[in-house]
């Protein structure tokens, strides 16, 4: 693990409804509620553009930091998209975190007629976008020539309100794609891995040994600047609740119903060892919150995200109790 002990912080992932003010609604109870970021997913079958819907949730907020759940880079050219996050920092008032991935999902990119590369190609793009991203914040004219992107003397502008430049975070959950993350992010989400683009679980990918496998190769790539990353992840479940174990057995069916939706893939998930995962929390409030400490005590992660669908309020007393933790 990191042997710097950071705060914890919370994300939410919103934007599931194409009405405005049920964007907005949920951004200011996501910002009352003690939330650090709020974040829009980067899929064709959500109703918002990630970046322009962030604009609106910065104008109906103060404190919350907008970002990404996360950008897919085939999306967008990098330099265009140095363009519009510089200003959404801008309009924002630095309140700008980047999130970017190297995309995933097959059926969305053949659906809208992007060609779908090799997990090399996207993934060697992927650090190409990070490297001219942070180019382009900076000051001064900035070149570039990699195997996929060449950027000759632009000037990145406006430039961002936050120096050096907002963070980046990029998320993943293979080697290739953690270590480009180790290399070139400030913040790393874990996530499971998603062979062959579809929506497919190794129940495993939850454990443990396999968070702790992630943290090993972002370690490796890291080298010197390990302990500058911050570590994050996305709970699978939390919930404060009485009936720990009626609510993991109703989970399990639930998720499989999400699965299945996302990419035509079941995911079957055994009681016990949803129990035993570091990214689990499930029980009484002290139970919640101790599990959170020793995770983030265990592997460093200090920021989780909500759970996928969770309402907003379920991560509240979880938040306030841990604020100073």
């Amino acid at each position: 693990m990191s042997t710097v002990l950071r705060p914890f912080r919370f994300g939410f992932t919103g934007g599931a409804s194409s009405k405005r003010h049920r964007l907005l609604e949920s951004a200011r109870t996501v910002e009352s509620l003690g939330y650090s970021t709020f974040g829009l997913a980067d899929h064709f079958v959500r109703p918002f553009a990630p970046i322009v819907a962030g604009q609106a949730v910065a104008d109906a907020t103060t404190t919350l930091r907008i970002t990404q759940t996360v950008l897919a880079q085939d999306f967008r050219e990098p330099a265009v998209l140095a363009k519009e996050l510089a200003t959404l920092d801008v309009l924002s008032d630095g309140r700008l975190q980047v999130g970017l991935g190297a995309g995933w999902l097959q059926s969305e990119y053949d659906d809208a007629g992007i060609g779908f590369a090799s997990a090399a190609v996207r993934i060697e793009r992927l650090e190409e976008t990070a490297v001219i991203l942070k180019g382009l914040f900076a000051e001064g004219p900035f070149s570039f020539r990699g195997e996929h992107y060449t950027i000759k003397g632009l000037h990145g502008v406006p430039r961002p309100v936050q120096q050096p430049r907002p963070p980046l975070m990029i998320g993943g959950g293979g080697k290739k794609v953690l270590s480009v993350a180790a290399r070139q992010a400030d913040i790393v989400q874990l996530m499971p891995s998603n062979p062959g683009g579809r929506s497919v679980l190794d129940a495993s990918q939850f454990s443990a040994e396999a968070i702790s496998e992630k943290i090993g190769w972002i370690r490796a790539a890291a080298g010197a600047r390990f302990d500058e990353i911050e570590l994050s992840a996305q709970l699978l479940e939390c919930a404060v609740t009485d009936s720990p174990e009626e609510h993991l057995s109703d989970f399990t069916r639930r998720i499989a119903m999400v699965t299945e939706r996302m990419g035509g893939a079941r995911v079957d998930l055994d009681v016990d060892e949803l129990r035993r995962s570091p990214i689990v929390a499930v029980g009484s409030l002290d139970e919640v919150c101790d599990k959170l400490i020793a995770t983030r005590a265990t592997y460093g992660i200090n920021y989780f995200a909500a759970p996928i669908d969770a309402p907003p309020e379920l991560l509240a007393p979880v938040i306030e109790r841990l604020r100073d933790a």
